[in-house]
């Protein structure tokens, strides 16, 4: 039996490698879609295991990657991260998860992003000299219910409100994501799927014109080393606006609370080389606060994009 399962993995990851190596071509829809911000990770610990985060278990952060990994959630769980993104751009999550059944989990997310102040130009006033200036902002409202179907098989599924504006001008969406988690019989394994963004602009910022959303199907898996403190993980990604790509990470237990990460994104291969693109770091703290019986845990996430800046990223949670 052991063998016949052996078998099985190694044919899952062969499989999982090969579809992998598939992503080295152009895809003519980059940037083709609307709402991009979903693409953007929201939390430390997913960030810091580069991506590699849908057959994670219990843990809030993860309802935008697959909700029926929020099935293992006990009690109630509040959390919130901040992104220092790209160019400036700001980010922030706000997320609560809660035990409602015996075997169902709610989950609710609010991801906030602001791309700043824009100069008002105009073809006669270049340089906007005397012109106010606007800003730009997006906005995501999640909603998840994850049940444990039976004692090896979770499933999840959500719906999310997108809301976009640039200056007087604004899109809204409506999409809805599904994801499974499986423990096969084998010890330390998980085995996940999700289907993200799924769904329809219901107003685009032009009449003429409805932009599609950032569909991605996800499949991946996380294995805890039988004689090491030490989980590693591995995602392939199927996005609408992109060719395929991979990530994997790792999350190390260094005792005493503390957790020391690192992970590899395939999706910034191309950028340069010198300087590690895609690769990305963290750590994490958890502890016990005495006074209230809570557990905290707080994150931290670094990540580079090579020529086109680093990202921080920190979390914060607590379970009570």
């Amino acid at each position: 039996m052991k063998a016949r399962f052996k078998i099985i993995i190694e044919a899952f990851f062969s499989g999982w490698l090969a579809i992998a190596g598939t992503a080295l071509a152009d895809n003519p829809n980059v940037g083709r879609t609307g709402f991009g911000f979903l693409k953007v990770g929201v939390a430390a610990r997913p960030a810091a295991l580069g991506g590699a985060f849908v057959a994670s278990r219990g843990d809030v952060s993860s309802i935008g990657i697959n909700p029926a990994s929020l099935a293992a959630l006990q009690g109630k769980v509040l959390a919130a991260s901040y992104t220092n993104y790209l160019l400036d751009i700001q980010s922030g999550f706000l997320g609560f998860g809660k035990k409602i059944g015996q075997r169902t989990v709610l989950g609710i997310g609010i991801h906030y992003m602001s791309y700043g102040q824009f100069q008002t130009t105009t073809m006669d006033n270049p340089e906007g000299e005397g012109l106010a200036p606007f800003w730009a902002s997006e906005l995501a409202l999640q909603f998840s219910l994850s049940r444990l179907v039976f004692g090896n098989l979770a499933i999840g599924g959500g719906v999310k409100v997108l809301y976009s504006k640039i200056d007087t001008y604004s899109s809204d969406a409506y999409a809805f994501d599904f994801g499974i988690l499986f423990k096969p019989p084998v010890q330390g394994l998980y085995l996940g799927a999700s289907g993200l963004n799924m769904g329809f602009v219901r107003r685009g910022y032009s009449s003429e014109v409805k932009e599609t959303l950032p569909v991605n199907f996800k499949l991946g898996s996380s294995y805890k080393l039988a004689h090491l403190p030490l989980v590693v993980l591995g995602d392939i990604n199927f996005p609408n606006d992109n060719d395929p790509f991979y990530s994997v990470g790792g999350e190390f237990s260094v005792g005493g609370g503390m957790y020391l990460r690192m992970g590899y994104n395939s999706l910034y291969r191309d950028l340069q080389k010198e300087q590690w693109p895609g690769i990305s770091l963290g750590t994490g703290f958890t502890w016990m606060a005495r006074s209230d019986g809570m557990m905290y845990q707080v994150d931290y996430a670094y990540s580079s994009y090579a020529e086109l800046g680093h990202v921080h990223r920190i979390s914060l949670s607590g379970r009570f």
